[in-house]
């Protein structure tokens, strides 16, 4: 089945979602760098004029107990950032340092880095950072902090006589992550969402690609296998109404047991169809009552003799503490009908099949061992799926419906037992049904 028009729909959708949702966190990212950058450049300006509060009066500080400075007031001053010159500007701000300056109270860039380091933290922001003191012309009087020359570069700040404070922040992406975390769950999850709906929308396209073939399938090998014995009885009826057969009676005994083989082929094909239908939708009835087995296996091999399509060879042999087993006649005869029917068709034109049948431990052992093509290793895994057939049976041409050993298998547990199987590719296969030799 080729990709409909749907599923390249879904594709191209799909693809267009995941560009969305990476467009939106690039710019959710840029968005939250930017709120970091802004961050940077008012804590160090509030840095700086709270170590200017500091020097100028006491009032407005406290010392933590751990010895960290801490403020509890705003800036009374007003800066504006003034574009031409590429820093912050505050008249009340350069009075109140010159008289600072001039009263030598100087600048203490390593109280600014203490002031700079709380601000940052308190703002869930950890990143390396270096301050640089420079003077009027740009050159380093004084720097503190991580040795970085590359990063963010925060701000110029003014102090006095035209020194400036300015910053190189190292902002690795963790840094900002961080500060976006819920939008990142929310990305995770809806990605996560699209993945479970992608694996979804594609198991429920290979399922249902699946489903078309095994339709196809199944109808094309119903059809042939209907219509070979409906054409087989058809004939044999034409001849018994036209009167032709009257004259050899060895001749219609031999057509109508084929017809009556033929019918029982139908019946066994339609209860196996049915049977599987009702597979765990509800526990399969038996009837259960006392059976000769080995008269049972008997008649089924009587009923394979009669085909003339392969040369079949039988061998039997029995190890029974008594020829009477309680069981299903009916399903248990088809169980065993089927592992017989297998070895046949899964065979070359000379078959020889074994059937082993002993009682051990209370249990009934019925071995059907044949020398047929056998079943590989890869195949083996998957024998008892409902129409599973392997891929050298597939190969081969051979009909069926992939029903066989699914049937089996539930029909001996319905009975309280079990199947079990060894096989070799290429040299044979033997199946054995274990059931109780009373069921409760």
């Amino acid at each position: 089945m080729k990709f409909s028009f749907f599923n390249i729909i879904f594709v191209v959708s799909l693809a267009c979602l995941f560009a969305l949702q990476g467009i939106w966190l690039y710019y959710a990212y840029q968005n939250e760098k930017m709120k970091v950058h802004s961050i940077l450049n008012n804590s160090l300006l509030q840095a700086i004029d709270d170590e200017m509060d500091r020097r100028f009066s006491l009032t407005g500080e406290k010392e933590l107990e751990n010895g960290e400075w801490e403020d509890d007031s705003d800036s009374i001053f007003e800066y504006r950032y003034d574009e031409t010159k590429g820093n912050f500007i505050s008249q009340q701000s350069d009075f109140i340092q010159q008289i600072l300056f001039l009263e030598r109270i100087f600048f203490e860039l390593p109280k600014v880095d203490s002031i700079y380091d709380i601000y940052l933290r308190k703002n869930n922001i950890y990143v390396q950072y270096r301050l640089v003191y420079m003077d009027s012309l740009g050159n380093s009087i004084e720097s503190i902090g991580a040795d970085i020359d590359k990063g963010f570069n925060t701000r110029i700040v003014p102090v006095v006589n035209g020194t400036k404070v300015g910053a190189i922040v190292k902002i690795p992406p963790p840094a900002i992550f961080r500060n976006m975390l819920g939008i990142l769950i929310v990305s995770v999850l809806i990605f996560f969402f699209i993945i479970a709906c992608l694996i979804y929308e594609v198991n429920v396209f290979f399922t249902q690609n699946y489903l078309h073939q095994l339709w196809k399938n199944f109808v094309h090998v119903l059809s042939q296998d209907m219509k070979t014995p409906l054409a087989t009885i058809h004939s044999v009826l034409t001849q018994l109404n036209n009167g032709s057969l009257d004259a050899n009676p060895e001749m219609k005994s031999r057509f109508t047991t084929i017809a009556i083989d033929q019918t029982i082929s139908l019946q066994t094909i339609i209860d196996q169809i049915l049977t599987m239908a009702y597979t765990n939708r509800k526990k399969l009835t038996l009837n259960k009552q006392e059976i000769d087995l080995p008269q049972m296996i008997h008649s089924l091999i009587n009923r394979f003799m009669v085909r003339k399509e392969k040369d079949i060879e039988f061998s039997e042999k029995y190890r029974l503490k008594s020829s009477l087993i309680y069981a299903d006649p009916f399903y248990l005869g088809n169980a065993v009908s089927n592992l017989i029917d297998n070895a046949v068709k899964y065979s070359g034109d000379t078959v020889r099949i074994d059937i082993d049948c002993a009682t051990e431990d209370e249990q009934v052992y019925i071995r059907i061992k044949d020398n047929g093509f056998g079943i590989s290793e890869e195949d083996q895994e998957k024998i008892y799926d409902p129409f599973e057939r392997g891929a050298e049976i597939k190969r081969k041409r051979i009909r069926g419906f992939g029903l066989g050993l699914s049937y089996v298998k539930y029909v001996i547990e319905a009975h309280g037992g079990s199947v079990a199987f060894v096989s070799m590719e290429g040299i044979g296969s033997e199946f054995t049904i274990i059931i109780p030799i009373r069921l409760t």
